[in-house]
């Protein structure tokens, strides 16, 4: 397991990885808990990380984010009708 120094956790997780582009909202790398993915359990990059959240006058929608090995964003799409069951 590659295990990432102290430095860069605090790097990526105060990174800017995109803007909502529903509702603008700043989405950085401590809201998708980006130094929780362990690059050696992943089998195929890019990887998606689906991100719900709201903002402002926005309800809850989901920001489907494509991540690369260097946790860059590859590319984004939104969702503004979500249902999750249990």
């Amino acid at each position: 397991m590659i295990k990432l120094d102290k430095k860069t956790q605090t790097f990526l997780s105060s990174k800017l990885l995109c803007i909502c582009p529903l509702c603008k909202k700043y989405i950085y790398g401590k809201d998708i808990e980006i130094v929780k993915i362990e690059p050696s359990k992943v089998k195929r990059w890019p990887i998606t990380v689906v991100h719900c959240h709201s903002n402002k006058n926005y309800p809850i929608h989901a920001l489907t984010l494509y991540i690369d090995a260097n946790y860059s964003i590859r590319g984004r799409d939104v969702s503004q009708y979500l249902k999750i069951q249990t």
